[in-house]
């Protein structure tokens, strides 16, 4: 693993089990909503660092990145 790979594995690592979490609310909110007289939601019921969580802009990635990006990819492979 390159050291600039590091950030992307531990950003990534909290998220490794996300869908069995997922799973685990869903089925909590069943139950809890089965054996409730209020209207509830998933995330009423469980809280995960993931939820309402968006892209940030500064992470999109605009056409002109994508051509600045090609250009450099085609300089790097020329240099080879």
């Amino acid at each position: 693993m390159e050291p600039y790979e590091i950030r992307a594995a531990l950003d990534g690592a909290r998220f490794k089990n996300r869908e069995s979490w997922e799973q685990t609310r869903l089925m909590a909110y069943i139950s809890a909503q089965s054996n409730s007289t209020k209207q509830l939601k998933p995330e009423d019921i469980l809280k995960f660092p993931w939820d309402g969580v968006r892209p940030d802009a500064n992470m999109l990635v605009s056409d002109a990145d994508i051509e600045r990006l090609k250009r450099k990819a085609e300089e790097y492979i020329k240099s080879k």
